[in-house]
Order: structure tokens, then C-alpha cells, then sequence
């Protein structure tokens, strides 16, 4: 039951976060978002070729995956954060508990990003 518990905290964070991180940056660089910082992310790229922009492309889930790998290692890291989970009968697990480490659990073609994504990744 921990582990359905744990992979269901990977499956919000990678459907909500991390997809959601890169389908924004992704409007950003292709025009298509509104706003101060899509302006000035345009204002920046307007020299830029759209093979530039392609390679920036190509590097955003990368820049996300270290994201959310330094927050997983900060969150299994540090005593003071806990993220606990509870289904709904009530259980309740601590994902650093369950996980024997949270960073890992991105990576490989077993892990949240394989498993759950619908944006491109690499598995470098």
C-alpha cells in the first residue's frame, strides 16, 4: 500500500509539476503565453535563430528534472520537511519512508518520469 501511495506523490508531481513546467516554458518560447515574463523571455530570443530557440527547447524538461531532483534530495535531506501521504481509508505514510531515495524514484524506465510524464525526457 506505501509503495501505490508513493507512486500516486510521483504521479501528482510529474503530471502537475513537471509536465505543467515545461508546457508553460514551452508556450513562453513559442509565443503562444502572455505576460511580463513571456515578454521579456521574447525581448531576449528576438536575435535568436530558430535553431537557438529549438536547443533551449530541448533543454527545458532537463532544467525541470533538476528541479525536482534537488527537491527531492533537499525534502529526503533535511529532518524538518516530512511530505506525508494518506489514501483515502485514512493510512497515512512518509514518502522518505517509503522511498529508499526520493531522487531516484525520477529516474530509469521503472521511475515518475518514464511511468507518468506525457513531455518528452531523456534518461541520461
Amino acid at each position: 500500500m506505501n509503495q501505490l501511495m508513493l507512486d500516486k506523490f510521483g504521479e501528482i508531481l510529474i503530471h502537475e509539476v513537471r509536465d505543467e513546467a515545461i508546457n508553460d516554458w514551452e508556450k513562453i518560447l513559442n509565443g503562444k503565453m502572455k505576460g511580463v515574463t513571456a515578454k521579456w523571455v521574447g525581448d531576449l530570443l528576438s536575435g535568436y535563430s530558430t535553431e537557438q530557440v529549438e536547443i533551449l527547447k530541448e533543454l527545458i524538461p532537463e532544467v525541470v528534472d533538476t528541479t525536482l531532483h534537488h527537491l527531492l534530495w533537499t525534502v529526503e535531506q533535511v529532518d524538518a520537511l516530512k511530505i506525508l501521504l494518506s489514501d483515502k481509508d485514512g493510512n497515512i505514510c512518509d514518502v522518505k519512508e517509503v522511498s529508499d531515495g526520493l531522487p531516484g524514484e525520477l529516474y530509469s524506465d521503472f521511475g515518475w518520469i518514464s511511468r507518468f510524464s506525457k513531455k518528452r525526457h531523456s534518461l541520461l
